[in-house]
């Protein structure tokens, strides 16, 4: 894809010839843009006009034809001296305060005479200003009722002594070129017009143009810029498309949905498609998949379930397919929405080499790109002591294999030692990079809001990831579910564990009602606390036949049998979630001459006497408490709540 420097913005731009819905940010209209250009670097959603961006570096303009007008990108504090509406990049003239956003530089030469006008029943003249010896009242537009500046070019009825704003003038249209569009506020509108433009379907909020011979409306966005009535797109289509200005129902060939409204269509072969699916990307990365994916015009027949709603996908229309994952397919529309497509395309660049976590030094020893020595693996199943945790994900090792340093206490799960540099992750558009740890700088986890100190994944936007989010990928298996479980970030939901409500993103089953937000999710499946129990702990999810009570082994109070808790297996040991699990389990407990951030500091509550609370009074079950220094006075912490309650006092 061939990148081309233009003054209008900072980054090369390449050229797209789709339809595509934002905000150009050169005239700042806000609609469908066509055959213009856009930014390809990540992060960047930019697009310009195709003329907003080949804006010439000096014009000379109708409005304004004394003096020559230079483009400044980014002019500060910058209102157009045609429509008043503040702008960055535009034109302006050094010798005198006249200024003219692209929008309006956009606009040909309006004709010297209207003869016929829908605005007005006499003939109208164009004149360059409304004399400023006019009260304010007699120089408004009598459409909008807002004022004519002074030396602004507008219509004038020499009969009437009325002004009008050269925009409420315009009538014909591209799309309906039988009859002339009239300029209609909202309230002006007859109630049998439609609601929406029948172009490009946005609802009309205050201003639209109508044909009441035809009941055709459509929005001042597109009668600004109309689309093109003919457009050649061969990722879509092999022959020239023509635009049917008109209510009709089809299904579009190249995403297989229903469409109501004004589809291109060709000719040759009954082909029809949606405005916005002309020219879709041929290459792209989704945040669902861990491969490339590319458009086709058709899949064939097959039993085919798209990756990222989980529904059927009809082979025999537009979709897009991973070449080294033959049964991996994405409907059209899914695979470019905006929370799921990172905008980049990728056609004719090359595919990126994944990065190793570590080198492979023998069998069982590697160098991690974390640590400075060497790492050797362990596979023996030994159960560490508890204060062991894992520098990325800072869990317990608990029996799992692990590589550890001979020379200092590093220490990493397998399974951590083998994160992937680079992930893309189900709840961010954009790919995370994966971190190490901050030293004693705590972040707290965009998902389940915990804070922690460990490894984390972190996007070109600053979003951060604990590992342990991080890591996830769907189908999400869960035991506490038989049904897969996939990210869900776009609606308010309870979670089925705690029954608390979330919308920060959540594990949903496309089966059932069930859901579950990321910290529960992820709760360490077994433990290990030695002060109530020499066995590990097991997470369990409830028991629904229970007779009796169960009780707390840490803060003896009742444990609904009904609701997660942590049981032995063999003793039969209770504990409330809250009492293994707390604010600062993922923090790193600060070591011996490690430095900590302000006054703070997580320190360890293995002793045999556990540390009393400074807020709550209460001795603390937890394994990690905070540390609080204060004009040489040491207060402890068992909770966030508790810290914060310490604060205010």
């Amino acid at each position: 894809m061939e990148k081309v420097e233009l003054p209008v913005h900072n980054h090369p731009l390449v050229s797209f010839t789709r339809f595509s819905l934002g905000q150009c940010k050169g005239c700042w209209s806000r609609g469908y843009i066509y055959g213009g250009y856009r930014c390809n670097e990540p992060g960047c959603d930019t697009m310009f006009h195709k003329t907003c961006a080949e804006s010439l570096p000096e014009i000379k303009h109708y409005s304004h034809p004394d003096h020559t007008l230079k483009l400044v990108r980014k002019f500060q504090s910058s209102m157009c001296s045609l429509c008043r509406v503040w702008f960055e990049t535009g034109y302006f003239c050094s010798i005198c305060d006249f200024k003219l956003d692209l929008g309006c530089d956009r606009r040909p030469d309006p004709p010297l005479t209207l003869e016929k006008s829908n605005t007005h029943e006499h003939p109208l003249v164009l004149s360059n200003g409304v004399g400023f010896e006019l009260s304010q009242s007699e120089r408004n537009c009598k459409v909008c009722f807002e004022e004519v500046l002074e030396f602004e070019t507008c219509y004038e009825c020499h009969e009437c002594e009325l002004f009008f704003h050269v925009k409420f003038t315009e009538g014909s249209h591209t799309s309906h070129p039988e009859h002339p569009l009239k300029f209609l506020t909202g309230k002006e509108a007859p109630d049998y017009a439609d609601k929406n433009c029948l172009l490009c379907g946005m609802e009309f909020i205050r201003e639209l143009h109508h044909c009441d011979v035809c009941n055709f409306s459509i929005c001042k966005e597109c009668m600004r810029n109309p689309p093109p009535l003919d457009v050649v797109s061969q990722t879509t289509h092999k022959h020239q498309l023509h635009l049917l200005p008109r209510r009709i129902a089809f299904v579009c060939n190249a995403c297989g949905t229903q469409g109501n409204q004004s589809p291109y269509f060709c000719f040759q072969c009954n082909f029809m498609i949606h405005r916005d699916c002309i020219d879709l990307p041929r290459v792209i990365n989704i945040n669902r998949h861990d491969h490339r994916i590319s458009y086709t015009c058709r899949l064939g027949h097959g039993n085919w379930t798209c990756g990222v709603c989980r529904e059927k996908v009809d082979g025999f229309f537009g979709a897009y397919s991973c070449s080294k994952c033959s049964s991996y397919v994405v409907h059209s529309r899914c695979a470019t929405r905006k929370d799921v497509w990172d905008t980049i395309e990728l056609e004719g660049t090359a595919e990126e080499e994944e990065i190793a976590p570590f080198e492979v030094v023998d069998d069982s020893t590697i160098k991690h790109f974390s640590h400075d020595h060497y790492l050797r693996l362990n596979k023996d199943g030994v159960i560490l002591h508890e204060n062991k945790l894992c520098e990325a994900c800072v869990s317990q090792i608990c029996a799992e294999s692990f590589y550890s340093c001979e020379q200092c206490d590093f220490i990493l799960h397998e399974r951590c030692a083998n994160l992937s540099r680079k992930k893309r992750h189900v709840c961010h558009n954009q790919p995370f990079m994966l971190h190490t740890s901050p030293g004693a700088q705590k972040s707290c986890c965009a998902l389940c809001d915990q804070k922690f100190n460990g490894f984390m994944y972190k996007s070109a936007n600053h979003k951060v990831l604990d590992v342990r989010c991080g890591s996830i990928s769907e189908p999400f298996e869960h035991k506490s579910h038989p049904h897969p479980l996939y990210y869900s970030g776009e609606t308010f939901k309870y979670c089925s564990a705690h029954g608390g409500g979330l919308n920060r993103g959540m594990f949903t089953c496309d089966d059932c009602d069930y859901s579950l937000d990321f910290k529960c999710a992820l709760l360490p499946k077994m433990v290990m606390n030695h002060r109530y129990d020499d066995h590990p702990l097991f997470l369990s999810y409830g028991e629904s036949n229970v007779d009796g009570e169960y009780w707390c082994e840490a803060c003896e109070t009742k444990v609904n049998p009904k609701k997660w808790f942590y049981t032995c297996d063999e003793c039969g040991v209770v504990l409330h979630i809250s009492c293994v699990v707390g604010d600062f389990s993922y923090i790193m407990p600060a070591r011996e001459g490690s430095i900590t951030w302000s006054n703070k500091q997580v320190v360890p509550n293995t002793s045999i006497c556990r540390i009393l609370c400074s807020t709550c009074k209460s001795r603390c079950n937890l394994s990690s408490v905070l540390k609080v220094s204060k004009a040489g006075v040491d207060s402890y912490f068992c909770s966030s709540s508790c810290d914060t309650s310490y604060l205010l006092i």
